[in-house]
């Protein structure tokens, strides 16, 4: 080693950055992938926060700042590895929100040892390298669930209403059927939720990214909003008519 080199240290503050780095470039791969403008949107941000840690290295303020943004994914992406394993999900409908999921609860995790540790860039020793071994162990072991269970999409029947969600939008604004029983096949092409909401009837679909369900519910003739619940996605567009013979 080199006269006055410092040598390489993998505290909790690497962790933060390794962590950040990892999930700033699946977002992009994701949202380029899925042609999600969203995603990309918010890819861009997430890559912003990044440089705010490599060019503030050791600093609070923006690993507070960039502990918001694992908050914010491992919020949405946690649950969407469940809902789409526990449904039977395709392997990279479950595979991609494990690995987001994942790299934010490492974020999160190394961020906060960064801050009990009075943010101390060289603190920690072994402990961030076993979080992150710990890590891969928990993706591999639910991507390789995924291989063994995974079914994919659900058949659709004929006279379904089928509506998909795609860049923040849905693939129709009108949908028509004969009262009784109606069954909805809604599938979600985004990397966040989106839901297929008709709050006049009860019905309430919630799915996380490439997730799929159909839907029956009884309706009377008349006419009807539906609508994607999470904030902020009506106001842009996200809705429709519902039409009841």
């Amino acid at each position: 080693m080199r006269a006055g080199a410092e040598p390489r240290t993998y505290g909790w503050f690497w962790l933060v950055q390794v962590a950040a780095t990892i999930e700033a470039a699946l977002l992009f791969v994701a949202g380029a992938y899925l042609r999600d403008a969203e995603a990309l949107g918010f890819a861009f941000i997430v890559l912003l926060t990044l440089g705010w840690i490599l060019f503030r290295p050791g600093r609070v303020i923006p690993v507070v700042g960039r502990s918001m943004v694992f908050a914010d994914v491992a919020f949405w992406m946690v649950p969407a590895t469940v809902s789409n394993a526990l449904n039977g999900g395709s392997l990279g409908s479950i595979a991609l929100p494990a690995a987001l999921g994942t790299t934010a609860v490492v974020g999160l995790i190394a961020a906060a040892g960064f801050l009990l540790t009075r943010a101390k860039p060289t603190a920690g020793k072994r402990a961030p390298r076993a979080v992150a071994g710990a890590a891969a162990v928990v993706f591999l072991a639910v991507t390789g669930f995924a291989a063994a269970t995974g079914s994919g999409r659900s058949t659709t029947a004929a006279g379904d209403l089928v509506i998909s969600a795609t860049n923040a939008r849905f693939s129709t604004n009108t949908l028509t059927a004969d009262h009784g029983t109606v069954t909805v096949d809604f599938i979600n092409n985004d990397l966040f939720w989106h839901t297929f909401t008709v709050t006049d009837l009860g019905v309430d679909i919630r799915l996380p990214v490439k997730g799929n369900q159909r839907l029956s519910f009884n309706a009377k003739p008349g006419t009807y909003e539906f609508m994607c619940a999470i904030p902020g996605h009506k106001s842009i567009g996200m809705k429709g008519t519902l039409i009841i013979r």
